[in-house]
């Protein structure tokens, strides 16, 4: 299971090195702020960069003689389809590096590319130059991160996850309000046959057994899907 990352508010690392300097490369992003950023974390104590690349297909082609123990794969920009076609190319065997995506803020399409294509994590640039060092020195121990907060970009409302109709919805919010068949029947000009026939499709779809657990579906979709 990922770790929630959360730096110090103070920007202080939360993470010793207890070895040698970890070492790593950075690719992808735009050149002048990816050799920043490699200065920067060059400055850090336990830090060692070993190189900046364009892409993957450049990296690899460097052929150096030890890989890094971290990769950090800059993600804005460019087609979100290259991502893990990139991560693959970098978990090739022989390159045994840890694959750490880099972006500026939490996107679905990016936590997911590390989570299904095996990254290890996710570390955004809002981080201060020391949450990055300790994000760093976190997952060259072998362990993932991810920012505080993935889980809910990866959990869409529950009113498109379970591609209720827009009676499915009326009918669902008219429960919610504590209409009885009849009621509910009135108010969308149906007959009480036809509500029972949605209700019942309803309790499918939701996974639900009666009036009460379909309020609380309707509540959480009211709230997001939170």
């Amino acid at each position: 299971m990922p770790s929630e990352w959360r730096p110090s508010p103070t920007g202080e690392s939360l993470f010793a090195f207890p070895g040698p300097a970890v070492t790593l490369v950075l690719i992808g992003g735009h050149r002048l702020l990816r050799e920043a950023t490699a200065s920067l974390l060059t400055a850090q104590d336990g830090l060692h960069v070993l190189g900046t690349f364009e892409s993957a297909a450049h990296f690899l082609a460097a052929g150096g003689e030890h890989p890094p123990a971290v990769i950090l794969l800059d993600c804005e920009g460019g087609d979100p389809a290259a991502w893990p076609r990139a991560v693959a190319a970098l978990s090739v065997p022989h390159v045994e590096s840890r694959i750490v995506m880099i972006c500026r803020e939490i996107r679905e399409e990016v936590v997911r590319c590390a989570i299904e294509h095996g990254a290890s994590g996710v570390i955004l640039k809002s981080y201060s130059i020391g949450g990055v060092r300790a994000a760093i020195a976190y997952v060259a121990t072998g362990r993932t991160v991810m920012p505080a907060g993935w889980q809910r970009v990866l959990a869409p409302p529950l009113r498109k996850r379970l591609g209720l109709s827009p009676r499915h919805r009326q009918v669902l919010a008219l429960i919610a309000e504590g209409r009885c068949n009849e009621e509910i029947a009135t108010e969308l000009g149906l007959s009480p046959n036809t509500i029972k026939f949605h209700i019942r499709a309803l309790y499918s779809r939701l996974g639900v057994r009666n009036r009460v657990e379909a309020a609380n579906q309707y509540a959480q979709m009211s709230s997001g899907g939170r």
